[in-house]
């Protein structure tokens, strides 16, 4: 059995105060390919948790779905804060639905079907954290994001922060 890999990372959007809205970030989606695909290749990754609440994870979603195109071994698992999540769909600007979102398995962690929609992230989060071996991040500040990755490496999960990396590049 493979390893596991998840994302988490800050909603581009709010960032910069703007309203939620769909904004891909190419030259992200590009890092998250590139480190995706050595996970699976070096590290044995086979499943990739997956969420589709902010930019940063739809982002990774839709990368890797591409991936799966060359690597149809591996599994795609949406993690949901609720089951009406199972619905979304994508639409083009016209609103003309494009398609529902695929998956192979979807998880719904037992505190999350009930309760409040912020702390329903915040134990979909946990869950994630404790089911992974290694989180591809976007942390540009120490938010919330932060601190679940930063408890999740103290218990042994390696995390890749994308954003250190373009720091880093630029």
């Amino acid at each position: 059995m493979g390893k596991t890999c998840a994302f988490f990372g800050n909603d581009y959007d709010f960032m910069h105060n703007r309203k939620r809205e769909r904004r891909p970030k190419p030259e992200l989606k590009e890092l998250i390919k590139k480190q995706a695909i050595r996970l699976i290749e070096k590290e044995n990754v086979t499943d990739f948790l997956v969420g589709q609440i902010g930019g940063f994870e739809q982002d990774a979603y839709d990368t890797v779905l591409n991936i799966k195109k060359e690597y149809p071994h591996i599994r795609v698992i949406l993690v949901i804060c609720s089951p009406t999540e199972l619905n979304l769909i994508d639409k083009d600007d016209s609103g003309y639905i494009l398609h529902r979102r695929y998956f192979d398995d979807f998880i719904c962690p037992d505190k999350c079907a009930v309760g409040y929609k912020r702390f329903c992230i915040i134990y979909r989060n946990r869950y994630i954290a404790q089911h992974t071996d290694f989180i591809i991040a976007y942390n540009c500040y120490k938010g919330r994001v932060y601190q679940i990755c930063q408890t999740a490496a103290n218990k042994g999960v390696t995390v890749i922060n994308l954003a250190e990396m373009k720091l880093n590049s630029i």
